[in-house]
């Protein structure tokens, strides 16, 4: 079933017994209803617009842990809400979320109509009233302006994700990965990650151009994080180290954006 929402719904908030159009609760008779006066923006006076410009997002997800083992649903967490947030060409977003619910064990569903434009992804595993969250995927940006797009993720029950984004700096000054050298394909920003009694870490790769990445999952626990610019074999610069944490149920960890001094 289709709703779109403000959030998920409160704590103990049921459809009253009049339905109100533009509360945020999708009573019967109601197609949507997202909580505002507002038309043309996917829900006009609790009904979906029909622009004749239509799409619709699938998704795909699997709970499993960092080793790679398929996990059943938590027990208490029968929902999967999908989650489509409108956004703008910046990627900032507009409008509400458009949610649409399916059972947590299908690992599979497509979304209602949706208006052909672009949208920030992700999917809520969640309880059956939606009030409480047990993980939330990672997100992705999806163009549905002409053809329809599957979004396939991972939740991580013992694990999640280190995100950051990066600058350059020659001699105090910010500096283009091209500028510094860095924008070939043997170029790299490396993030090593190595769990706090161990004696081996973990690496993700990124393009200095992208400016932003996230890592591969790893295993909930305390980390001490390198990253470096490394321009073939050579590394071109280093940044100070960060002492941090991963926390379980597909958490990202956010580092910010961490300088790179180049050499």
């Amino acid at each position: 079933m289709r709703k779109l929402l403000l959030a998920f719904l409160a704590a103990g908030c049921t459809s009253s017994s009049t339905p109100v159009c533009g509360d945020g609760i999708v009573d019967p008779g109601e197609q949507c209803d997202d909580g505002n006066g507002v038309a043309g923006d996917g829900c006009t006076a609790c009904t979906l617009d029909n622009t004749g410009n239509e799409a619709h997002v699938g998704a795909t997800w699997q709970i499993k842990n960092v080793a790679g083992a398929t996990q059943a649903c938590p027990t208490g967490y029968d929902t999967a809400a999908l989650v489509n947030q409108p956004v703008d060409a910046n990627g900032n977003a507009v409008g509400q979320p458009i949610i649409d619910l399916f059972d947590c064990a299908a690992g599979a569903g497509t979304s209602a109509p949706l208006p052909a434009t672009s949208y920030e992804t992700w999917v809520q595993i969640t309880d059956h009233a939606g009030t409480n969250v047990y993980a939330k995927s990672v997100p992705a940006f999806l163009d549905v302006t002409t053809t329809d797009l599957t979004y396939n993720t991972d939740i991580l029950t013992d694990g999640g994700y280190f995100a950051f984004t990066w600058v350059l700096t020659q001699g105090g000054s910010p500096v283009t990965c091209s500028q510094a050298g860095l924008s070939g394909s043997t170029a790299s920003i490396d993030l090593v990650a190595t769990i706090s009694g161990g004696s081996a870490g973990a690496a993700d790769l990124f393009t200095c151009d992208d400016g932003y990445g996230v890592t591969a999952g790893y295993v909930a626990g305390d980390y001490t994080v390198s990253i470096d610019a490394y321009n073939g074999s050579t590394v071109a610069g280093m940044a100070p180290t960060i002492n941090t944490s991963i926390q379980p149920q597909n958490a990202v960890t956010n580092l910010g954006t961490v300088t790179i001094p180049l050499q």
